[in-house]
């Protein structure tokens, strides 16, 4: 398993977007089959800063290159390469995805406080450096021996691309929509082409629950009750469980229009930081 799923993501939030580093035994390919070669990892960005912030908590954000396009909100959803090392030793590598070769999707409500506070602001292109004070990572509880208790950490991000969301109408509702709520919507999802793949209208309302898809999962999140919102849904965020949803095609960019009938948040689990 890589550390990704047990250092950056917190504990309790499995997501089906890193469900890809397996396949169920029953997907396995005959010994003949070719296997895919190994993705190469790619170098890590070092750069001159070009801006600093200091955000709250200690917390220190370093620009090594301003990005272009879209902006990362609190509480997104963004698909990163990252290079996390320890401020105490900054050649002691414990979790890199610059060395897989692989980005990681994740909403950013699933990760440390560190980065929920330290990634939004940013740009798809853009790559910043994060500072973050062991109180804002994982204090005295590590998830790993390669981070001793009480360690500040350094991170190189990069933002690949991020989900994106346009609210077509607002939500007049009390309660606002978590990453672990269970919602009833109606809705359409689109490919590039705007072919509808799949949709379920107001005579077949459908119930979204935790964990099941999560560009609908991080997509309503901040929603009310009777809100439609636009959320554009890249490759790489795009993974689900074929067995629940075999028609709809994986690792493509979707377009899905949802509108929030209702919802319930569910408490979060102790080890869940929030957005």
């Amino acid at each position: 398993m890589r550390l990704a799923l047990s250092l950056v993501i917190v504990a309790g939030c499995a997501c089906s977007v890193l469900a890809q580093d397996g396949k169920p035994a029953a997907a396995a390919q005959p010994a003949a089959a070719a296997q895919p070669a190994a993705t190469k990892g790619i170098p890590v960005p070092d750069m001159p800063v070009v801006k600093k912030t200091e955000l709250e908590g200690g917390l220190i954000a370093e620009d090594l290159k301003i990005g272009e396009g879209t902006e990362v909100k609190a509480c997104g959803a963004v698909v990163a390469h990252y290079h996390g090392t320890l401020k105490s030793n900054p050649s002691k590598v414990f979790d890199s995805s610059f060395e897989r070769g692989e980005p990681v999707a994740f909403p950013l409500s699933g990760v440390i406080k560190g980065w929920q506070k330290g990634v939004p602001g940013m740009k798809i292109g853009g790559v910043r450096r994060l500072t973050v004070p062991a109180a804002m990572a994982y204090g005295p509880q590590s998830p790993t021996p390669d981070i001793p208790p009480n360690s500040d950490l350094i991170f190189v991000i990069q933002l690949v691309d991020s989900l994106q969301t346009e609210d077509l109408k607002v939500g007049e509702g009390d309660a606002t929509a978590s990453s672990r709520c269970v919602a009833i919507t109606t809705y359409t999802i689109t490919d590039k082409d705007g072919k509808v793949i799949e949709k379920h209208d107001a005579s077949d309302p459908y119930i979204w629950v935790p964990g099941e898809y999560q560009p609908i999962n991080a997509g309503i999140e901040g929603m009310k009750k009777g809100g439609k919102r636009k959320i554009t849904v890249p490759a790489a965020f795009n993974q689900s469980n074929p067995q629940l949803a075999p028609s709809r095609p994986q690792n493509v960019p979707l377009t899905i229009e949802v509108e929030l009938l209702n919802l319930r948040n569910l408490p979060a689990p102790d080890t869940t930081q929030g957005c």
